[in-house]
């Protein structure tokens, strides 16, 4: 099992002295969730949508022998006819904590009635729960969907660290509107007794404790910092011997003319294991059948929840919304009635990497930015120029880095970052498990549009940069528009104004939140090489200027209104340096970077591209390389795209090139 000791990041920011508290949430009944749809109801996408660490099965031809019928799993034997209904299936739980209050909590979870409702005969045999030490369990508890006490039963034996199951002493009825399940520990000063799966499964973790500021007992709602309670419900039920439904279709843009990819998520409530399926897939009208066996199969069981990467043939023609169709006809060769999911698919002329930006809010006189400095080091390193950062020192007008010229793409405060102008959130901790996974999420979309870009002085002053996108259309694009942002690398002062305020110095970095994955954190804490309150740093990607106005109007020419796919286009706008002494001091000509941002409709970023401020041409003149050297996209000087291994002078990866 993988431990380790859950961190909430909204919680840390607030309260050093709780870096182990699990439970922080707004109180919230959880009867509130029943009789609404389990999208509306948690921050998840939905029941029937959530079990995606559970399995995503591979192409294998490998067929495995049937399992027995028992399925032994720890602290319980499951015979023919018992399932599991629960958040996971998985026995490895990630994360572990307590709660603020002491004395008695309930530990709980929701069981939908989409869990159940098809079965028949559904009995609750018992409560099985994971815990992190043996903590004192005083009984395990059936609620109704009003969170009315249907049955509780105290356990036999003291429970042990793990998985323990408490069996009830005669099966029960399951309210037909849904139930909650939960187990009751003894929190005291010291001790551990929630153990959790970070995903936000519609189930969720409520715990039922004393509230000492509100004088009371409350429900709190922790789904949002904690995920999925560690809790399982053993039930006794008739089940086919197949049913499989599908419950989700993901289906990313695809090229023209190739092989795309979706993923099918799928339920199957079944009496056997699924060793292959049969499946139909019909886009613009022609059908493709496809047989599949797995290597690893579907358990026999309730509410087993997968996902199927499935493959298919392209159209030929650039086009958005093309229907498809996907449907299950056979379970392990025998004919099913499955019913279909339909989606809707983009066809591009073909697919490019997509370039991610995080814009950072910060400035000097925060003493929390050291995280997003942090954070933000972390992001250029572990992407390697696949995300780009802008750090836009706005917040005091003391810093010699105040860029005046930005348009706020939704900032509340700082530290803040915006990743893609989609999502705004912390530029350390993300939303709770890293900055990282919310840019992972924002770079999963293949872009609209490639950008091939330049940028160079305009002449020997150096005082203006000539910027020049060439745009390729790779799907038809309407309301798009582009936005360029001058930034400068290894800024460093002299004076105290350049000084970073650090609020970090008091405390530890496991406090701090620091983590092995991005351990920059740690030297602004005790022990660490900047635990100074105001100290000195080497200042990257700070924006000097922009396309907007102080009043963030864009100024860039617009594009098109409507553009047509495999449509290219050309760009430019030229950016004059900023003429503050104390910041052109510290600015190196030679580590200045444009950054261009095409933006959708909704003012999102459809993608991006960044190149280094070159010297005009005549200059240095441009670099030369022999042909086929980069694998990045070419362009000629009007910016047409052209094909690998031309000669000439080109504009490939950013830069002027004479290939030869």
């Amino acid at each position: 099992m993988k431990k380790t000791l859950l961190l909430i990041a909204a919680l840390l920011c607030a309260t050093a002295g709780m870096a182990q508290t699990l439970v922080g949430g707004t109180p919230a009944h959880p009867a509130e969730a029943f009789g609404k749809s389990a999208e509306a109801s948690t921050p998840a996408q939905g029941i029937r949508t959530q079990a995606r660490n559970i399995y995503t099965l591979d192409a294998s031809a490998t067929a495995l022998p049937r399992k027995e019928a028992r399925r032994k799993l720890e602290g319980i034997t499951l015979e023919p006819g018992q399932y599991i209904l629960g958040n996971s299936l998985s026995d490895e739980y990630y994360n572990y904590g307590s709660i603020p209050y002491l004395g008695d909590a309930l530990v709980g979870s929701i069981i939908y009635k989409e869990s159940y409702e098809k079965l028949k005969n559904v009995k609750a045999l018992g409560i099985r729960f994971c815990i992190p030490e043996a903590v004192t369990i005083k009984a395990v508890t059936l609620f109704d969907s009003n969170i009315e006490q249907q049955y509780i039963q105290r356990p036999t034996k003291p429970c042990k660290k793990g998985w323990n199951y408490v069996q009830f002493a005669t099966p029960q009825s399951i309210d037909p509107a849904g139930c909650l399940i939960s187990y009751t520990y003894v929190q005291t000063a010291s001790n551990y007794g929630i153990c959790n799966w970070p995903d936000k499964a519609p189930g969720g973790l409520y715990v039922y404790a004393f509230n000492s500021d509100r004088g009371e007992y409350t429900w709190l709602n922790a789904s949002n910092q904690a995920g999925a309670a560690c809790i399982q419900l053993v039930v006794e039920a008739d089940v086919p011997d197949y049913e499989v439904n599908c419950t989700e279709a993901l289906c990313n843009h695809v090229a023209m003319s190739s092989e795309g990819s979706a993923i099918i998520y799928m339920q199957s409530n079944s009496q056997k294991q699924i060793n292959s399926l049969d499946y139909d897939i019909t886009i613009d009208g022609q059908t493709h059948s496809t047989h599949r066996t797995f290597s690893e199969p579907v358990p026999a069981g309730i509410d087993q929840n997968f996902g199927l990467e499935v493959s298919f043939p392209t159209p030929a023609k650039a086009a958005d919304n093309y229907d498809v169709k996907f449907q299950v006809k056979k379970a392990n060769g025998v004919d099913i009635t499955s019913m279909p999911i339909s989606f809707k698919m983009n066809v591009f002329t073909r697919l490019v990497p997509r370039q991610t930006v995080i814009e950072e809010f910060t400035g000097t006189a925060c003493g929390n930015c050291p995280r997003g400095y942090a954070g933000m080091e972390y992001i250029k390193e572990a992407y390697e120029g696949r995300a780009y950062v802008i750090a836009v020192h706005q917040y005091n007008n003391t810093d010699p880095m105040y860029c005046a010229r930005y348009n706020n793409p939704g900032w509340a405060g700082a530290p803040t970052c915006c990743v893609d102008r989609k999502l705004t959130t912390d530029p350390y901790f993300g939303k709770g498990y890293g900055i990282y996974a919310v840019v992972d999420d924002c770079r999963a979309e293949a872009p609209r549009v490639d950008i091939g870009l330049t940028a160079a002085f305009t002449d020997e002053s150096q005082t203006k940069v000539k910027a020049t996108a060439n745009l390729e259309f790779l799907g038809e694009a309407k309301g798009y528009s582009i936005a360029y942002v001058l930034t400068a690398d290894s800024l460093r002062g002299t004076t105290s104004a350049w000084r970073q305020d650090n609020y970090y110095t008091d405390r530890t970095p496991e406090v701090a939140g620091a983590t092995d994955i991005m351990p920059l954190m740690a030297k602004f804490c005790q022990g660490g090489e900047w635990c100074q309150s105001k100290v000195m740093l080497t200042y990257n990607d700070v924006a000097l200027t922009s396309s907007w106005t102080e009043q963030g109007a864009n100024q860039a020419t617009k594009l098109t209104s409507t553009i047509a796919a495999g449509k290219t286009l050309t760009n430019s706008y030229t950016l004059t340096l900023p003429t503050a002494a104390a910041l052109m001091q510290a600015v190196k000509k030679d580590q200045l970077f444009v950054t261009a941002l095409v933006l959708d409709k909704e003012g999102k970023v459809a993608n991006a591209q960044r190149c280094r401020v070159q010297s005009p041409v005549g200059i240095d003149g441009p670099a030369v390389q022999t042909a086929g050297h980069s694998d990045a996209p070419a362009y000629d000087l009007q910016g047409r795209r052209i094909n690998a291994g031309a000669r000439g002078l080109l504009i490939q990866g950013g830069r002027k090139i004479i290939v030869r």
